[in-house]
């Protein structure tokens, strides 16, 4: 019994540090991204809620796309 919990420990460990991983890089490449839009954003513009949203919607689909494949992958 307890070397079936440790293997059943072991393998969720070793399916949720890589996610967590994808994650905090999924971050990192979205907050870069923002950045950079906000970087080369003309000085006498200003952006609406929309276009600002438009730099995160993407890859943020993107990553829920990640999401739900690791929810249905390990459910």
């Amino acid at each position: 019994m307890t070397r079936t919990l440790q293997s059943s420990v072991g393998t969720a460990i070793r399916d949720t540090v890589p996610f967590l991983v994808i994650t905090v890089i999924w971050i990192g490449i979205m907050s870069a991204v923002y950045g950079l839009f906000l970087l080369a954003k003309p000085a006498d513009v200003t952006y609406t809620a929309a276009i600002h949203a438009s730099v995160f919607v993407p890859p943020f689909v993107g990553f829920l796309g990640h999401v739900v494949r690791e929810l249905i992958r390990t459910g």
